[in-house]
């Protein structure tokens, strides 16, 4: 089997640059609405706000290692389930694949979620008027059919909107950053230094465990862009390294300029606003300039959701190329532009679902108000952050499985050690202690019902992966046929990668 004939249709090869890569990564991360997002840091270390936008930095720049070394490997459209798949068999691939399809429907209800919330709390706050109910969901529908709408241009156009938008945003929002700071007559050294933190050092190193590290986690988008990339193996890698940079930057210059924006003994009145930036900048900048800029931010957050929503359709159809998904409509590329047009729909429409799902409960259990407006999001939120952690925990030593069946890949003890199991052995423990201490801990409704349907969820797909694993019908590993073609392996550990890929993939597609 040929990746990329006839009978398996191909993606658009050698399209996208290191500059595009680099803006869907840029749009995973999402950093021009840093100053929307940044409250819970300050919340959570108060003067030193800056310093779990570092620390969380540094920490995922750390634990994804084994992410960037499989993207040094082999470009695959699946996302993480490649490197799960190369570890350790169709199982665990497949359910890795699945597990991530389903976080990535949440992600888009919370992508819905959280533009509705902008608009809305945005107009409340600044006019004291609250727009009808029919609005919230009209503002969702909107969210989610440009996000589709952009899923399915093609590649390099999307590259493009995506990239262009996100630069010029985030550079507006330094800017705007970056005039509250130079106005500002607080600033100080005091803000810079990290034991100036709310619960000094123990408190800092809680906060960047439990908030810093998330700001940067949709950098994974980018993953599954990969197969259009040119020199993919090279590239991908560094350029989510440089958004993941260039992200922090943007993050950290912004909680800067909001815990500076006020006095220290109002700084927890910023914390624990609806809307920190608006209850920081106010003091600076006009608030019809503040209703415009958040306007603008909603609109560059559909177009950033655009590029999560073409990443969610390349996994869809990865799992229907791999034949696990039994479906030749959702197999199908647009003839000309090459893309999953019909994954992308059927995702819009599963999204829209969960969309609906959440909110009217929410609605439904407390009522339509600024309050609940602002509720909707971090519950859609919290099923997504509980999904999340499912389809990570193989992948992070997928790299230490597929290097064992390997041995004449010549890396260094120390590189294969690292990598492979130290890295990924801490990334588990760490986001082990971030799923409980993060989410667990201090359940609450809604919160408690959302971490029940994310569990069932994921019990769901666990019973739905070993069901076909039992009748013997995972269907096949495109990865390892691609690893395959790329000629990078030798000797018996080619056929090895070729048997799991090949013949098992084409007995279980039987």
């Amino acid at each position: 089997m040929r990746v990329g004939t006839r009978e398996t249709p191909s993606l658009k090869r050698n399209t996208l640059s290191l500059a595009h890569v680099f803006g869907f990564a840029l749009a995973g991360v999402l950093a021009a609405i840093a100053p929307i997002e940044v409250g819970p840091a300050i919340g959570a270390v108060g003067p030193a706000a800056i310093w779990p936008v570092i620390l969380g930095y540094l920490l995922v720049a750390l634990i994804s290692i084994p992410i960037f070394e499989y993207t040094r490997i082999v470009p695959f459209a699946g996302g993480y389930y490649g490197l799960a798949e190369l570890g350790y068999g169709l199982a665990a691939g497949k359910f890795t694949a699945l597990a991530n399809y389903i976080y990535s429907i949440f992600v888009q209800a919370s992508n819905a979620a959280f533009a509705s919330w902008l608009i809305i709390d945005t107009t409340y706050l600044i006019f004291n008027v609250l727009p009808p109910i029919w609005v919230w969901f009209l503002i969702a529908i909107v969210t989610l059919l440009i996000s589709f709408a952009l899923a399915i241009l093609e590649v390099k156009n999307l590259g493009n909107v995506v990239f262009y938008s996100n630069i010029i945003m985030t550079i507006v929002v330094v800017i705007f950053a970056i005039y509250v700071i130079a106005r500002s007559p607080y600033n100080s050294f005091y803000y810079l230094n990290p034991v100036n933190s709310i619960g000094g050092w123990s408190g800092l190193f809680f906060a960047t465990a439990i908030v810093g590290y998330y700001f940067y986690t949709g950098y994974g988008s980018s993953l599954f862009y990969t197969e259009e990339t040119k020199s993919a193996t090279l590239i991908t890698w560094i350029a989510i390294y440089l958004s993941l940079t260039f992200s922090a930057f943007v993050i950290a210059i912004n909680a800067y300029s909001e815990v500076v924006a006020v006095p220290l003994k109002d700084l927890s009145a910023v914390a624990s606003a609806p809307i920190p930036q608006l209850a920081s900048w106010v003091y600076y900048v006009p608030t019809s300039a503040l209703l415009i800029l958040n306007i603008l931010l909603a609109l560059v957050s559909f177009i950033a959701f655009g590029g999560y929503g073409g990443s969610q359709a390349r996994l869809l159809w990865a799992m229907a190329r791999d034949n696990f998904i039994k479906s030749e409509w959702l197999k199908r590329l647009h003839l000309k532009r090459n893309v999953p047009v019909n994954a992308a729909l059927l995702s819009l429409i599963l999204s829209l679902i969960a969309t609906f799902g959440i909110a009217g409960a929410v609605f439904a259990v407390y009522g339509y108000s600024a309050d609940t407006v602002a509720l909707v999001w971090p519950v859609t939120a919290t099923i997504g952050s509980l999904t999340w952690y499912f389809h990570h925990f193989i992948p992070e030593l997928g790299l230490w499985g597929f290097l064992r069946k390997h041995p004449e890949i010549k890396w260094s003890a120390f590189r294969k050690y690292v990598a492979g199991l130290i890295v990924p052995i801490a990334g588990i423990a760490f986001f082990t202690y971030t799923f409980y201490e993060g989410i667990i801990s201090n359940l609450v409704e809604p919160y408690f019902a959302a971490v029940l349907v994310a569990l069932i969820s994921m019990a769901g797909a666990a019973i739905y992966v070993a069901y076909k694993a039992r009748k013997g019908d995972l269907g096949e590993s495109v990865v390892h046929y691609m690893l395959a073609e790329m000629g990078k392996l030798t000797g018996k550990g080619q056929d090895g990668g070729q048997s799991q890929g090949g013949e098992q993939g084409k007995g279980q597609g039987k």
